[in-house]
């Protein structure tokens, strides 16, 4: 008895691989998107007698993120931001430093994990692209924790993108 096994020919097996390749490939293909800070570094006025009373003093500006595509079609984007610090220093604590976007009223305490900033989605040329917004800065004052000093600490924003 004879197999029933058919044999592909080069040229046929070469031209459906290149068929396939050609109508799978764009789908594939990198999403990429930009991201864009300006105004990283943030600074405190030194704190007054009604910044103790009220236990904050706000930073002198924020820090703004833009979002770009750069290619591709639908994407979730998603900004994150975290301290690459433990404290700010001189035994205060990193959660003393507070964050929120500028479109909300919410102050959330920054931590080494990353927090979600914000997350949308973007369409190439379209929905979303570019966007963009602000994150201010609150440092948490304490009239008998906090001694006279410099604090530092550094953060990060990142992006990360899921594709549908």
């Amino acid at each position: 008895m004879r197999s029933a096994k058919r044999k592909l020919r080069g040229v046929s097996t070469r031209a459906a691989i290149s068929l396939a390749l050609a109508l799978f490939a764009s789908p594939l293909a990198a999403q990429k998107t930009s991201l864009t800070l300006s105004g990283g570094t943030i600074t405190f006025p030194a704190p007054t007698a009604a910044d103790y009373i009220n236990g904050y003093v706000n930073s002198t500006t924020g820090v703004t993120f833009t979002l770009n595509s750069v290619n591709g079609v639908s994407r979730t984007t998603t900004v994150s931001i975290r301290s690459s610090s433990p404290d700010l220093g001189n035994g205060k604590v990193i959660s003393d430093l507070t964050w929120r976007r500028s479109d909300l009223v919410t102050w959330n305490a920054i931590s080494l994990t990353d927090a979600q900033v914000e997350q949308r989605i973007m369409i190439n040329k379209l929905t979303n692209d570019p966007w963009s917004n602000t994150i201010f800065f609150r440092m948490a004052l304490n009239w008998t924790s906090d001694a006279p000093a410099t604090y530092t600490a550094n953060y990060a924003i990142t992006v990360s993108q899921t594709v549908p």
